[in-house]
C-alpha cells in the first residue's frame, strides 16, 4: 500500500527531472544587491530541479567574493582585467562610494566622470571575458537552454549569442532600466512616472517634469554610449552582428525588481515581469530564525532600532560630525537598543554606550522580521526597502545616492516611513526628531503592517512568477507576438508629436482659409456697399 502511494510521487519528480533544463546566469561581481538578486533567481530555479551554472566576471576587487547564492555549485570566475583594476585605482570610485557620498549631492561633473570611467571599465572587462576562449568553448559545449543576465552590462547578451544560447531573460536588480524600456518600446511618461534617479514624486510642477525628463534621458543616453563602446571593443572576438538595441529587444522576458503593490503605477508591456519581493523570507513563511546572541540582544529593552546604510556607503567612513550626531542621539535614548552596522572590527566608538551594538554584519532580514524590532534607519537601497516593506517595519529613510531618493518617496507615500535629508546629519536634533516621530506615532507602524499584509496577500507569489516565466521561456522561446511596434518608432512618433504637429498645421490652415474667406467676404460687402452708395448719389 505504501509503495503504491509513493509511486505517483516518484513518477512526478522523475518527470520533473526529465524536463529539467540548463541555465547560465551571467552575474558580474559588481555590487551586493546585483549579485544577491541574480543569486536568488538561481536559488529558485535550483530548488525546482534546474541545472544552474553561474559565470562571475569580477568587476571590482572589493566585491570579488560576491556570489549571491549559497545553492549554486557550478561557479566559473573570471579575474578582473588589469586595465580595469588600474582604472578603479586612478578614479577612486570605491573611495567615492564609501566616503565622499555622505556629502556629495548631485555633482553633475562627478556624474559625467564616473559614467565615463564606468563605460571604459565595462569595455575592458567585456573584452577580457571574450578573450577567455577555453571557458567560452566549455560553456558552448554545455548547450544551455536559457541565459539570464542584467542590462546594467550589455556583455552578457553578446556572450550568450556567441556561445549559442537562443533564449535570454533580462533580470534587473533595480526598479527598471530606462535603456531597456526604450529598447522594448515601453511607455514611461515623464509627466507622472518618476525616473529611476528622480528625487520627485509622481505629482510634479512643470519644472519638476522638465527635471524628470532630463533624469530619464541622461541614463538612457549613457547606457547607449556604454553599450556601443562594449560592443566595439569585442568586435575582434564576437562572431555576431546584433546591435545593443537588438540584443535588449530580443529578450523573452524583462524581470524587474519592482512590485506593483509597492511602486508607482505605470503602463507596461507583456514582456515586463514584476518579481520584487521574491528574495524576502518572512516570518509567515517560517524561514526566519535568529541566533541566541541576537535573540538575547533584542530582549534587553522594549524598543530596538536597526541602523544600516548598506554595503557601499560605510558608516565607519562617514564624517566625524555625522558619527557624533548619531552617538548623541543614541545616548539620549538609553531605553532603546541601537544596532549599528559599522564596518570596523572591534570598534570602540560606542564603548561608552551600553545601549549601542556595533557590528560589521547582521542578519538584516531576520531582524526586520522580528516583532521586537521597532524601527529601521536605512539608506533606502532597493533590497532594504523591499525587505522592510515585506516585514512591516516603519522606517527613517536617509537616501544617499542613485535610486535611493526614489525608493524613499516610494516608501513614504504608503505612510510607514519618513525621509531625512543627509545634509542634516550633522545636527542630532534632526535625527532625534525623525526617530521619535516614527516611534511615538503608531500610525507609522499600522501603515507599515498594512503594506506588509498587502504584499503577503498579493495574488501571485513573486518567486512563482520567476519560476513559471523561466519555464515558459524555455518551452516557447521568444514570442514575436510580444514585440511592441513602439520600439521601432522615434521619439516624435512614439509620443505622437508628429501627429499633433500635422493636426495643428491642418487646424492652422483651416483657420487661415476661414479667415481669408471672411476677409474676402468683408471686402466684397464693403465693395457692394460703396457701389450702392455711389449709385444712390
Amino acid at each position: 500500500m505504501n509503495l503504491l502511494y509513493l509511486l505517483p510521487l516518484f513518477l512526478y519528480h522523475f518527470c520533473d527531472l526529465c524536463n529539467a533544463y540548463k541555465v547560465l546566469v551571467f552575474n558580474p561581481a559588481f555590487g551586493a544587491s546585483h549579485s544577491n538578486f541574480l543569486g536568488k533567481i538561481s536559488d529558485i530555479l535550483i530548488d525546482a530541479g534546474t541545472d544552474v551554472t553561474m559565470l562571475i566576471p569580477i568587476s571590482m576587487q572589493g566585491k570579488k567574493h560576491l556570489v549571491g547564492s549559497k545553492k549554486v555549485k557550478k561557479i566559473i570566475r573570471i579575474d578582473q582585467d588589469p586595465r580595469s583594476i588600474e582604472l578603479y585605482k586612478e578614479s577612486g570610485a570605491e573611495d567615492v562610494l564609501r566616503k565622499k557620498i555622505w556629502k556629495v549631492d548631485g555633482d553633475i561633473m562627478m556624474f559625467f566622470q564616473m559614467a565615463a570611467n564606468f563605460s571604459k571599465n565595462c569595455g575592458y572587462q567585456c573584452e577580457h571575458v571574450f578573450q577567455q576562449t577555453k571557458i567560452l568553448e566549455q560553456l558552448r559545449n554545455e548547450r544551455f537552454d536559457l541565459g539570464i543576465t542584467e542590462s546594467l552590462f550589455i556583455c552578457g547578451y553578446p556572450l550568450f549569442d556567441h556561445i549559442g544560447i537562443k533564449t535570454v531573460i533580462n533580470a534587473d536588480s533595480v526598479l527598471f532600466m530606462d535603456a531597456m524600456k526604450n529598447a522594448l518600446g515601453e511607455p514611461a511618461s515623464s509627466a507622472y512616472y518618476p525616473a529611476l534617479i528622480s528625487p520627485m514624486t509622481d505629482k510634479m510642477s512643470i519644472l519638476g517634469r522638465i527635471k524628470n525628463s532630463i533624469q530619464m534621458l541622461l541614463p538612457a543616453y549613457f547606457s547607449k554610449m556604454r553599450f556601443e563602446e562594449e560592443l566595439e571593443m569585442i568586435k575582434p572576438f564576437y562572431n555576431g552582428t546584433k546591435t545593443w538595441r537588438e540584443h535588449l529587444e530580443g529578450v523573452a522576458f524583462n524581470m524587474v525588481n519592482s512590485n506593483r503593490y509597492l511602486d508607482y503605477a505605470s503602463p507596461t508591456l507583456p514582456k515586463t515581469v514584476f518579481v520584487g519581493g521574491m528574495q524576502v523570507s518572512t516570518k509567515k513563511q517560517g524561514n526566519v530564525k535568529l541566533s541566541e546572541e541576537w535573540h538575547n540582544l533584542l530582549d534587553k529593552r522594549k524598543q530596538n532600532v536597526l541602523v544600516s546604510f548598506g554595503s557601499n556607503a560605510f558608516s565607519s567612513e562617514m564624517p566625524d560630525e555625522f558619527k557624533n550626531a548619531f552617538l548623541e542621539v543614541f545616548e539620549s535614548m538609553p531605553n532603546v537598543t541601537f544596532i549599528w552596522k559599522y564596518e570596523v572590527e572591534n570598534a570602540t566608538l560606542a564603548s561608552h554606550l551600553p545601549n549601542v551594538k556595533l557590528t560589521t554584519w547582521m542578519p538584516q532580514n531576520d531582524l526586520l522580521a522580528d516583532p521586537r524590532l521597532s524601527l529601521f534607519v536605512t539608506h533606502g537601497g532597493l533590497g532594504s526597502s523591499i525587505e522592510l516593506a515585506y516585514q512591516g517595519k516603519p522606517a527613517v529613510v536617509i537616501p544617499l545616492m542613485a535610486d535611493q531618493p526614489r525608493n524613499s518617496h516610494m516608501l513614504t507615500r504608503h505612510g510607514g516611513a519618513v525621509q531625512l535629508d543627509k545634509k542634516n546629519l550633522h545636527d542630532p536634533k534632526f535625527i532625534w526628531n525623525a526617530i521619535m516621530k516614527v516611534l511615538n506615532d503608531k500610525n507609522y507602524q499600522r501603515n507599515a503592517e498594512k503594506l506588509a499584509n498587502i504584499l503577503e496577500e498579493q495574488p501571485f507569489s513573486p518567486s512563482d512568477v520567476v519560476l513559471k516565466h523561466c519555464d515558459f521561456a524555455v518551452k516557447f522561446g521568444v514570442l514575436d507576438t510580444f514585440q511592441s511596434e513602439g520600439r521601432n518608432l522615434n521619439m516624435l512618433q512614439f509620443y505622437s508629436i508628429d501627429t499633433f504637429v500635422v493636426f495643428s498645421l491642418v487646424v492652422l490652415v483651416l483657420i487661415a482659409i476661414t479667415a481669408l474667406i471672411f476677409i474676402c467676404c468683408i471686402k466684397l460687402c464693403r465693395k457692394m456697399f460703396w457701389n450702392r452708395k455711389l449709385k444712390d448719389e
